[in-house]
């Protein structure tokens, strides 16, 4: 861990961790969010600060796994994943994995990392400051994304995964590995995500997960999505400094003018998943008369 970055004072009990879940099972089957300090929701996990009223903790609690082994096996790829990242340069919060058994002999995986100042986050500090060009936050993601991206490896660039701290970017995101083999192919098993997914789409996403996933070993894509995503945090002022800072590093150039249409196409597929996962999370409960595995926010962020 490079010198500067922050790191957890001690790390969380398996008594605390065990508190963590059973207040995130009561909010799966209740949809009362209220116990939990609630830091963000992502597509598979949702990120917890723990203790509520004064978070120490990040606790990211990904999708259930099958059985110990599957577990191990993501455990390994994404220490493997943090190594490669360092190695390159890349700067990554501390990061424990831990499990937890869970119902019917599934095993529910933890990601703990040290709460941060939310105004080091990448969100934050773009907000306060006046948009233009050389910022030094997207100066530094961008070299990042340039350092690490290499056909066998990628990163998720979106603003809101990374942090800045000691004068440089701070990755948060390591849940999802972007490790591919020799012919492209990502190394995740992506069948532990999908099953986030209503049944009705698993078929549709399992085909073509490999494909979408792979985007991210190449850097013109992880950078556009970077700049493109900054609408759905409502920093779309800084796009242009984005595309400068990326173009300049880039041998086939991001053409801004496409990046309002991209977006809005994502969008417009995150929010049918969004409703879809209410729907399924309806039929699981009142059809099947089990626990959605998931917690649904009210609304998305690409609403």
């Amino acid at each position: 861990m490079a010198m500067g970055l922050p790191r957890m004072n001690h790390p969380i009990s398996d008594d605390q961790l065990t508190m963590v879940e059973e207040a995130i099972g009561r909010a799966l089957d209740t949809d009362d969010h209220t116990e939990l300090n609630v830091l963000g929701y992502g597509e598979v996990s949702v990120a917890v600060g723990w203790p509520s009223p004064s978070p120490v903790w990040v606790c990211k609690r990904m999708p259930p796994f099958p059985d110990r082994a599957a577990f191990d096996r993501y455990a390994a790829l994404v220490s493997d994943y943090i190594a490669t990242l360092t190695r390159s340069g890349v700067a990554i919060v501390e990061t424990e994995i831990r499990p937890l058994p869970g119902p019917d002999d599934t095993w529910i995986g933890y990601l703990v990392q040290p709460v941060l100042n939310p105004a080091t986050l990448g969100p934050d500090v773009l907000r306060a400051a006046e948009p233009g060009a050389g910022h030094p936050l997207i100066d530094s993601i961008v070299d990042s994304v340039m350092a690490c991206t290499d056909g066998r490896t990628g990163i998720d660039a979106q603003i809101t995964n990374w942090a800045w701290i000691e004068g440089r970017a701070v990755n948060l995101d390591v849940n999802t590995p972007f490790v591919y083999d020799e012919s492209g192919r990502p190394l995740l098993d992506i069948d532990i995500f999908i099953g986030a997914l209503p049944w009705a789409v698993r078929a549709t996403q399992r085909r073509a997960g490999p494909k979408i996933i792979a985007r991210w070993a190449k850097p013109r894509w992880t950078l556009t999505d970077l700049a493109m995503n900054l609408y759905k945090d409502h920093l779309e002022d800084w796009i242009p400094a984005v595309v400068a800072a990326a173009n300049e590093r880039l041998d086939e150039p991001i053409d801004e003018s496409e990046l309002k249409a991209l977006y809005d196409k994502e969008a417009k597929l995150w929010v049918k998943l969004h409703r879809l996962k209410q729907i399924d999370r309806w039929w699981q409960r009142k059809a099947r008369r089990r626990r959605y595995e998931f917690l649904v926010p009210a609304t998305t962020n690409y609403a």
